[in-house]
């Protein structure tokens, strides 16, 4: 992701996409039901005994199945009776520590959100004490007549797709202790204004992609920064004119379409595909992608997807850095000592008055998200509205408690665009990063091993894999004009 990042020129016009993560279901999650009475396999069993067929399966089928299934990304299914019992002690274990299922956002003390999340794949207090007490009674089957439905999931790939792109051949990441960051341009053959409305990365090789960003590059500087080659390097961004965001994906994230919003990307627009690959000890091929779905008519809707923070200083740039711990005499500064746990930092950002010359229209937030690297444990965005604002005076948006990098998402508001939270000019938004630069930390654990080191190092802020990012993932909406 690129650092110290906001494109506020594309809230004129764009649209992109912000990709939902995988691993959620294709509807709302469904609660688990009371404890059964009902009679299982094994006889008798006590009025309050829950079993799988009337309490646990609905559980699985609505939070766990649409990874632990024949063809998802899980690496052992959890559809049957067998395969749940199977797996029961360890599924206990993870959803106690809550690392499964794979959803980072949480109430905590200082951050109450005031908004549901569509598909939100969290389970609840009684909803985790509900599965331990079935592992504790024997793992009951219950009642054989009960027949649940079983769950229909949307496909890893973009159904709607009306077009396939990928860079000009195959990619060799060459070994090594080092991070690659390489821009493959790509032109998608747009000749004329073209609205696109879906959007689907597809990494060519997941032990090496560790994230994918597509550019538009509307003067198609891109291929003659490639030559021959067919790729640049190019850490801190694509290094062209006018560009603006179309698509970011990071691991976890699925395809997304919006029914009532579309970028539109100019005629004759090339595109620009970043991909950041991790160190690797051997030479491995790459073949990544992405897929798009493109719309004949305007949209209702036009959005903006805004990368917010990365601030290094206190001043000098969009985003300001706050005081806090472990800061030099000359003031704030983005550093992680080595060994530091719950280290924070902090940063801010005030709505704009105007954006291209024009009052800064009221923005819906579609979705939120949070991206760190593997030292980031939780990220908290909040606002500060200002007295001429409309909505509460303080919200938060998204708090994090249970972040994970292999597991980064779009949370996307669940109700309609009246019923978002608002941003306005003179609004305050404020990112609240915390880290764990320990080896408590399996993340910076595995981080450190990949890069061949023993030992936790200071962390800055950059683009590598041992550097570290306090980004806010914001998706803007607001209603579609004639100048659009």
């Amino acid at each position: 992701m690129k650092t110290n990042a906001i494109s506020w020129s594309v809230l004129a016009g764009a649209v992109t996409l912000v990709a939902v993560a995988a691993c959620s279901s294709s509807g709302e999650g469904t609660s688990a039901g009371a404890p059964s009475g009902d009679a299982g396999s094994s006889g008798a069993v006590a009025t309050d005994a829950p079993t799988f067929a009337k309490d646990i399966e609905p559980l699985v089928q609505s939070k766990c199945q649409s990874c632990h299934r024949e063809g998802g990304i899980a690496p052992f299914s959890l559809v049957t009776y067998e395969d749940v019992k199977t797996y029961g002690e360890l599924a206990r274990k993870n959803v106690e520590a809550r690392t499964m299922p794979p959803w980072g956002a949480f109430d905590s003390e200082d951050c109450k959100m005031q908004h549901a999340f569509k598909d939100d794949l969290h389970l609840t207090d009684a909803q985790v004490a509900l599965f331990g007490k079935w592992v504790d009674g024997g793992m009951l089957r219950g009642d054989a007549s009960i027949v649940n439905p079983a769950p229909v999931f949307p496909s890893d790939a973009l159904a709607t797709k009306t077009a396939t792109l990928q860079m000009g051949k195959t990619f060799e990441v060459p070994g090594g202790a080092s991070d690659d960051i390489r821009c493959f341009p790509i032109d998608p053959g747009f000749a004329a204004d073209t609205w696109v409305s879906g959007v689907n990365v597809v990494p060519g090789n997941k032990k090496v992609v560790h994230h994918v960003i597509v550019y538009t590059d509307p003067q198609g500087q891109g291929a003659a920064k490639a030559g021959a080659e067919g790729s640049y390097k190019c850490f801190g961004g694509p290094g062209v004119d006018g560009t603006s965001l179309l698509m970011a994906w990071a691991p976890g994230v699925r395809p997304i379409r919006f029914d009532d919003a579309a970028l539109k990307v100019k005629g004759g627009s090339k595109l620009v595909m970043q991909v950041h690959y991790h160190p690797t000890a051997d030479t491995q091929q790459d073949q990544t992608g992405f897929e798009l779905e493109v719309r004949s008519e305007k949209p209702a809707n036009v959005a903006t997807m805004q990368l917010i923070g990365n601030a290094r200083a206190a001043t000098g740039g969009p985003v300001a850095l706050l005081p806090g711990p472990n800061d030099p005499p000359s003031g704030p500064a983005f550093l992680i000592p080595a060994n530091a746990k719950a280290h924070t930092e902090s940063m801010e950002f005030t709505m704009p008055e105007k954006i291209s010359g024009f009052p800064l229209p009221t923005l819906s937030v579609a979705t939120v998200g949070a991206h760190m690297h593997w030292a980031g444990v939780d990220m908290k965005i909040e606002v500060e509205r200002a007295p001429t604002s409309t909505g509460p005076a303080k919200e938060c948006l998204l708090g994090t408690p249970k972040y994970d990098f292999n597991w980064q998402r779009g949370y996307v508001i669940d109700g309609p665009m009246a019923e978002m939270p608002t941003l306005q000019a003179g609004d305050k938004l404020r990112f609240t990063c915390t880290y764990d630069n320990s080896m408590d930390n399996p993340r910076v654990k595995q981080a450190l091993a990949e890069q061949r080191r023993a030992e936790p190092v200071d962390i800055a802020l950059g683009e590598s894999t041992l550097d570290e990012m306090c980004l806010g993932v914001l998706a803007l909406l607001r209603p579609i004009t004639l100048a659009d």
